[in-house]
């Protein structure tokens, strides 16, 4: 039986108007999310993946930013085409986002307690006692020891992991039905990074909600989710099931991601062996090259892809690449 969508992306364009030019973050792309699945999007920084998420949660700055075209389909709604009042209540109560950084999210005047019991609050129709209730229950499902005290402190009054924790209650009070993480461990250390990621698995699976996952980190997407989708310079290059495309990565700069990886089962072997790099950088969004993005970096690189830009093309099921060669 095939998994419920409950959001689909189509032809996205997002830009934003500087004193320089017009620089379109995200350009014309498609996908699609289900229930109780996570879809990872993975690029270097400034390939357009936080700009997807924003826009999802239609939190784009106006002006400078604006949606330029297409649609954000949440079961069949057209986001896009909803007021900020009535998109006020989809947001946060359907669709819950987790930030980058909890520090600069968390209100360092307010208690964690009464952060969260803003959202319940908000959203659904209970007493302020509820609230508190409904907050302490969450602290609870995020693995926050002695909750009923934790929930009068300050964000400055927790660590780093505690504070993630505390983000991830919050976006979860509701309910959600997606839940969009950006970066959701970058700034901790390696043991609380695996704490982090096998709780939010721990939550989908128990409440059955789709999750976008938001990363630079392949070794995440491999532990976390089921399909994948590579950006580049505001583009999708590679989409897929995971398992797919980290055997048989077809797209050049998917390889490259690969191999700048360590291969831990083979350390003893690849101890003399250097890990791999690609070369130059991403290209301004500014002053694209013409025809492929990747081409000044592709070890690959033909005539005919200065030609004409690569769209994407099925090559697999479920499987995609925006790249003329057959690699």
């Amino acid at each position: 039986m095939e998994a419920e969508k409950i959001l689909e992306i189509k032809n996205l364009t997002t830009q934003f108007n500087t004193q320089e030019g017009t620089v379109i973050a995200v350009d014309d792309i498609s996908f699609s999310i289900y229930k109780g699945k996570t879809l990872g999007i993975v690029g270097e920084s400034g390939c357009g993946k936080s700009v997807t998420s924003l826009s999802i949660m239609r939190l784009i700055p106006q002006p400078p930013g604006e949606i330029a075209k297409g649609e954000i389909l949440y079961r069949g709604q057209d986001l896009l085409k909803l007021s900020m009042s009535e998109m006020r209540k989809i947001r946060g109560n359907e669709i819950s986002m987790i930030f980058q950084e909890p520090m600069t999210s968390l209100n360092p005047v307010f208690t964690v307690g009464n952060q969260i019991m803003e959202a319940i609050l908000l959203h659904q129709k209970v007493t302020r006692r509820e609230a508190k209730n409904k907050a302490i229950e969450m602290l609870k499902l995020v693995g926050i020891p002695s909750p009923e005290e934790r929930i009068n402190d300050y964000p400055h009054q927790l660590s780093g992991g505690m504070r993630q924790r505390i983000m991830i209650a919050m976006a979860l009070s509701c309910n959600p039905n997606v839940l969009i993480a950006d970066e959701p461990t970058t700034a901790l250390d390696v043991t609380i990074q695996a704490q982090i990621l096998e709780l939010m698995k721990g939550l989908r699976e128990t409440l059955g909600m789709a999750m976008i996952l938001i990363t630079h980190d392949l070794g995440i997407i491999a532990e976390t989710a089921e399909e994948v989708i590579i950006m580049y310079a505001g583009k999708i290059v590679e989409q897929g099931p995971v398992r797919e495309i980290f055997a048989h990565p077809k797209h050049p700069y998917t390889r490259g991601l690969l191999n700048s990886i360590p291969n831990v089962t083979g350390a003893e072997k690849n101890r003399k062996k250097r890990l791999e790099a690609i070369p130059g950088i991403v290209p301004s969004l500014l002053d694209l090259p013409h025809g492929c993005r990747f081409q000044t970096r592709c070890p690959y690189v033909k005539d005919r892809c200065g030609h004409a830009e690569p769209k994407l093309r099925s090559i697999a099921t479920a499987h995609e690449i925006a790249c003329y060669e057959d690699l």
